[in-house]
């Protein structure tokens, strides 16, 4: 059960170690479904008043909620272990790397949409900008849980190795 509003009963579970690995999957959603939805409020209330922005933010949560349960997958469902721990730990260096291609789309399209996405070339360049903004959006979401999922998935084969004898530096 998740607790929305009486915090302390969470943290006696999390105290108690009687979060089930269901849960923590739930509370991962709701959170996705949180963020986006905070980050998007923002950017309509930062003048971004646009069909689109409800498209986009309507695919991330989508995106999110199956990717979220498709990392509990890869972390063995309900069987799984540490499904919080791993999951928050991976999005880390995952989505650190997403930022750093984020800022390089970022600027590639800031700098290269004015030069090819021109009047003469599309009837709305405005829209042609909207509408590809929106598809990075959906990608980076998507590389985002796919690549957590990955990292999951290669604990858990780690996990059925026996542990290698570990070599000391001078």
């Amino acid at each position: 059960m998740i607790h929305l509003w009486r915090t302390e009963n969470l943290a006696r579970e999390l105290a108690n170690n009687t979060l089930s690995e269901r849960d923590s999957a739930h509370y991962m959603m709701a959170s996705a479904i949180i963020y986006t939805y905070l980050s998007y409020a923002g950017l309509w209330l930062a003048g971004g008043k646009d069909w689109m922005l409800f498209v986009e933010a309507a695919l991330v949560i989508c995106v999110s909620l199956i990717g979220i349960n498709e990392c509990f997958k890869a972390n063995g469902s309900i069987v799984g272990k540490l499904f919080l721990t791993r999951f928050c730990a991976l999005s880390v260096p995952v989505n650190f790397k997403l930022a750093l291609l984020g800022v390089a789309l970022g600027l590639a399209t800031n700098y290269g949409f004015p030069h090819i996405v021109t009047e003469s070339n599309f009837r709305n360049p405005d829209l042609v900008y909207r509408i590809s903004s929106v598809v990075i959006a959906f990608i980076c979401t998507v590389l985002s849980y796919w690549r957590i999922a990955h990292h999951i998935s290669s604990i858990r084969s780690f996990e059925n190795f026996p542990k290698q004898q570990q070599i000391v530096p001078f």
